[in-house]
């Protein structure tokens, strides 16, 4: 018995087995492989900055401009964490006394203010708010807060860990980005126009995520602790970094957290303050994106917003908070892909739908 063919098939099986094991070797640093080559294309700017000044020296360009990507991405995570940290600190000794029992007094006025406010009354909040709930709910979450700091802790070595790998791929991306893409070009089957499409799309994609989504929840996290500072609520800061992230997610976002503060301040009697978060919220916070994200992103997305919308959910869940950049990404070489299709199998599908 002759097998065709047999040493084209062996090669392929065994091609794909290898393929498979370094991918399943390559798995635990692939998102900041992926966020590596993201940021190969954003801080493109840079790179040839320094290649300019250090006369054509790649390596020295790539080094330094890696080193830039540290100093600001370190700089502004170990800033946030600071702030976050100084922030539950104080709020925990607002709180809680040295013995550990939470302040009675600071606990009497919060429930006092709630039951004697009438909006709170029209509404039945008297009746299951008292100082035997809240006393046990909070007594419940300084109980869960160590597991939760514990939690955090490990997150934040392993972001770490990623962060120092994604920096020491970007070093190699922006050295032989080019070349390692011509050549994935001249493996793949697709055609090349369809692979620059692709590039393109990945390219866009992420100047958009970043300079779109991430500069403008910066610029909206600001505002919202600002405007908490303003109105008397502890641990501005803590909030306005939760508005930062929460801005990720589109439609709603701030709103999570700028609405449910309103209405509480509202509910305490504090109805100057709560007018204040409900007005700058709706019309600064959640509007500042309607008018920067077309000049910053310009061109670079054309993707729905409802699209946009499950593409950082499912990306957040599936891949943790740096999904919300990949999602999208992904989602966007998706829909890339399928225009491909119905532009390569155009008369098929024009036969089929008669």
């Amino acid at each position: 018995m002759e097998l065709k063919n047999f040493n084209v098939n062996f090669f392929l099986l065994v091609l794909l087995g290898i393929s498979v094991l370094t991918f399943l070797i390559l798995q635990p640093f692939l998102i900041a492989i992926i966020l590596a080559a993201i940021l190969a294309v954003i801080f493109q700017r840079p790179f040839n900055f320094f290649l300019r000044i250090s006369g054509d020296r790649r390596k020295i360009s790539a080094f330094a401009t890696a080193l830039l990507g540290i100093i600001i991405f370190g700089g502004i995570f170990i800033g946030i964490i600071s702030l976050v940290f100084t922030e539950v600190s104080s709020l925990f000794q607002q709180v809680s006394s040295q013995s550990g029992a939470y302040d009675q007094r600071y606990l009497d006025h919060l429930v006092s203010n709630i039951n004697s406010n009438q909006v709170a009354r029209s509404f039945g909040l008297d009746n299951f708010i008292n100082k035997e709930t809240v006393g046990k709910s909070i007594s419940q979450l300084g109980q869960e807060a160590v597991v939760i700091f514990q939690k955090t802790y490990q997150s934040i070595v392993n972001f770490m860990f990623l962060t120092i790998v994604m920096f020491f791929t970007l070093y190699y991306f922006l050295i032989g980005g080019k070349d390692l893409v011509r050549k994935i070009m001249y493996l793949s089957p697709l055609r090349d126009s369809h692979e620059k499409i692709l590039i393109e799309k990945f390219i866009s994609m992420s100047r958009a995520t970043i300079k779109g989504t991430l500069m403008i929840g910066v610029l909206q996290g600001t505002i919202g602790g600002l405007l908490f500072a303003a109105v008397g609520i502890h641990s501005a800061v803590v909030w306005g970094v939760v508005m930062m992230f929460l801005s990720l997610i589109p439609m709603f976002g701030t709103g999570l957290v700028w609405l449910p503060a309103g209405v509480i301040m509202l509910l305490l009697g504090n109805i100057w303050q709560g007018v204040t978060i409900i007005l700058v919220g709706m019309g600064i916070i959640s509007t500042v994106d309607n008018f920067l994200k077309p000049k910053l992103v310009g061109k670079d997305t054309q993707m729905h917003p409802l699209i946009v919308f499950f593409a950082t959910l499912g990306g957040i869940s599936l891949l943790g908070f740096l999904g919300f950049i990949i999602g999208p990404i992904i989602v966007a070489l998706c829909i890339t892909l399928w225009d491909i299709y119905a532009v390569e199998f155009k008369k098929q599908l024009r036969k089929y739908n008669e």
